[in-house]
């Protein structure tokens, strides 16, 4: 397992700049003491007073998918079983996979990806469409998958 880093005080107000500036609810994150950083590749999990709290992929600061108390407040889009497999394994969603759109986003915006069943997160994914237009679709590709259950960054997310 990659070595995991200390953050000095410096870049973590880099980062929580950085992604209060997307999501207001990581605020709660100015409260952490330590923060700590594990490369994974190209990409980085950042873990706050041990817990893994951000990850960095392809440029993009998100919350960790085992973040549950921030990915709980995000814009809910529902699948169905046979698309679980599918999104577990990296795909980007599509339309015919949508059991239901919860909420409203816009185009670009992070929506966590949860299955029908039990409305476990399995992935995150930034929109593709406004969520209207992903209701009113009834084909095509309309989130992008970045972050998903059994990917790199949730392997690399246990201390």
């Amino acid at each position: 397992m990659p070595s995991m880093r200390r953050l000095k005080d410096r870049e973590v107000k880099v980062l929580l700049r950085d992604i209060a500036s997307n999501y207001p609810s990581l605020r709660i994150l100015e409260s952490g003491k330590d923060f700590d950083e594990v490369d994974v590749g190209d990409d980085v999990v950042y873990f706050v007073d041990g817990a893994p709290s951000i990850v960095r992929t392809k440029g993009i600061l998100l919350p960790s998918l085992k973040f549950t108390k921030v990915v709980e407040s995000l814009p809910r889009v529902v699948v169905d079983m046979g698309a679980v497999a599918h999104i577990a394994n990296g795909a980007d969603l599509m339309r015919p996979g949508i059991k239901e759109v919860r909420d409203s986003f816009g185009k670009g915006g992070l929506v966590v990806i949860v299955d029908e069943k039990f409305g476990k997160p399995i992935a995150l994914g930034l929109a593709q469409v406004d969520s209207e237009e992903m209701r009113g679709a009834s084909k095509g590709k309309v989130v992008q998958t970045v972050h998903y259950v059994g990917d790199e960054l949730w392997k690399h997310s246990a201390k």
